[in-house]
């Protein structure tokens, strides 16, 4: 994540902690939903995972989920029922347990599946209420989660969180940055109420040593991230070089910020405003003359240092053969921009190129 020229204080206010642990379920067996599931449940909540069959039978295998990096973490792997301080395990959605959140760590194009796997697990009644959330990138993953269990049942959410598959059970964390939860409001206006389902969430995470805010304008936030995915991605694809070195180098800072402002019309097209949030000043960066920016990225980018070169998600999906997220990313946003007739043409040249070299 490139270093902020600014950033707002959290937004919502404070969060008080939960009367209780959650019982959570995290679907998705990659680096980011095993972090998270170590972290909380090692904070004392009940954290069940549903894997695929293999993901399943490797952690069974492995016995515990060890998180190093920014923060270590070892957690044994349990069967059902979740215990506070083990990660039950399981690869059939009608086992699991009635859980307050369900959060799906899957990437994007692996979304629909999971729902389809996790569709009919059951959510607890009663207290602030249970939801569903998606931490992939982008928008549409919110609309999908809506026509599988109600919009009613989403909370919207978005992290920054970094982490990288090690082996079977073994995850190290990269970037520890925030996570974000908040609730739906109308088109183009904020939620009017606190929610206590986000707020008991977000206090869980804290609790775990994970940065949390809960924000009044999630529509504004997801957004802004998709702005930023959109330009990181884009750039790394086509440069295969490390995130660090694209905003190291003024001209690739500059390349990422045009980017920038494509997502970021056609998040205006959307009725969403581009915004400032903890890591992700997108709104600075939008408000900078570029020359500056560029200047200012180039100043404060990381060096690379003794540990593996840091490359997004899609370059290395890409790089690796595996598919990307390049539908339910740049897909989306090209499909967007065409209905409110807003030029894309650098985002639809990235959509092009990917899907082409998918393609092989």
């Amino acid at each position: 994540m490139p270093a902020a020229l600014s950033a707002e204080p959290p937004l919502g206010g404070p969060v008080t902690a939960p009367a209780r642990p959650l019982a959570v379920t995290i679907v998705g067996a990659g680096s980011v939903g095993l972090a998270l599931a170590a972290a909380l449940a090692q904070a004392g909540n009940q954290v069940t995972v549903l894997a695929r069959a293999a993901s399943a039978s490797d952690l069974r295998e492995a016995g515990r989920v060890q998180v190093s990096g920014r923060f270590e973490h070892l957690v044994p792997v349990s069967g059902l029922p979740a215990r506070p301080g083990q990660v039950a395990v399981t690869d059939r959605g009608v086992d699991l347990p009635p859980a307050q959140a369900i959060l799906f760590t899957t990437k994007g194009q692996d979304l629909a599946a999971s729902i389809e796997s996790a569709t009919g697990a059951p959510l607890e009644q009663g207290g602030d209420g249970a939801f569903v959330a998606g931490l992939q990138n982008g928008v549409v993953k919110d609309e999908l989660l809506a026509l599988a269990f109600g919009p009613e049942s989403v909370v919207g959410a978005a992290t920054v969180l970094g982490a990288r598959r090690i082996a079977a059970g073994s995850v190290s964390i990269t970037s520890v940055a925030t996570t974000f939860f908040g609730e739906f409001g109308l088109v183009g206006k904020p939620a009017t109420r606190r929610s206590g389902r986000a707020d008991n969430m977000a206090a869980a995470f804290i609790s775990a040593g994970l940065p949390c805010v809960v924000v009044p304008n999630v529509r504004s936030l997801l957004w802004s991230k998709f702005c930023n995915a959109i330009g990181v991605f884009g750039v790394s694809v086509l440069t295969r070089l490390p995130t660090a070195q694209t905003f190291a180098r003024p001209p690739l800072a500059l390349a990422y910020r045009s980017l920038l402002e494509e997502a970021a019309a056609v998040a205006a097209a959307e009725g969403a405003e581009v915004g400032d949030f903890p890591d992700l000043p997108m709104r600075s960066y939008l408000e900078t003359a570029p020359e500056v920016f560029a200047a200012a990225m180039a100043a404060r980018a990381t060096p690379l240092g003794d540990g593996p070169p840091g490359y997004s998600s899609m370059a290395q999906d890409l790089a690796a053969g595996r598919p990307t997220e390049i539908e339910e990313t740049f897909g989306d946003l090209v499909r967007r921009a065409r209905a409110h007739a807003v030029d894309v043409p650098l985002s639809q040249l990235v959509y092009r190129v990917v899907t082409g070299l998918e393609a092989r």
